[in-house]
């Protein structure tokens, strides 16, 4: 085995436990999983980096006994994504809502001023001047 085998072997191997551990890699926090993500055998893991590997079950055991927690946030994180979701739908649809009356707004209004510019050019309406005095 070439050391640089061993060394890119090692680093994928670090680097598919991060991974794992840390929740970027969806899986059970196990040996064959670790090893299926790596790309490498079995015992690249159990006898070329026995030290990746007892770091790895170590860390996978403290995540482990704490997978209520972190369950309870998965669930929380899980409800509060629908929530942002909802918001979303309902922001838009009331964007939407305002953009339909801002149109027949400005339809209602220059409907009213062509009205009036009629009704003056008839004569029925006379225009009206303040003055101070």
């Amino acid at each position: 085995m070439k050391s640089n085998d061993s060394a890119s072997i090692r680093a994928a191997l670090q680097k598919a436990a991060d991974d794992l551990l840390e929740g970027r890699v969806p899986g059970p926090l196990t040996g064959v999983r670790l090893i299926e993500l790596a790309g490498v055998k079995r015992h690249r893991l159990t006898h070329d980096n026995p030290d990746i590997n007892l770091s790895f079950q170590k860390r996978a055991r403290e995540i482990n006994r704490s997978k209520p927690e972190v369950e309870s946030l998965r669930d929380q994180l899980a409800h509060e994504l629908e929530r942002a979701k909802r918001l979303s739908r309902e922001r838009d649809a009331l964007t939407e809502q305002l953009r339909n009356y801002a149109t027949a707004l400005v339809m209602v209004t220059n409907e009213r001023d062509q009205l009036l510019e009629q009704l003056q050019v008839n004569g029925n309406i006379v225009p009206i001047n303040r003055s101070t005095r």
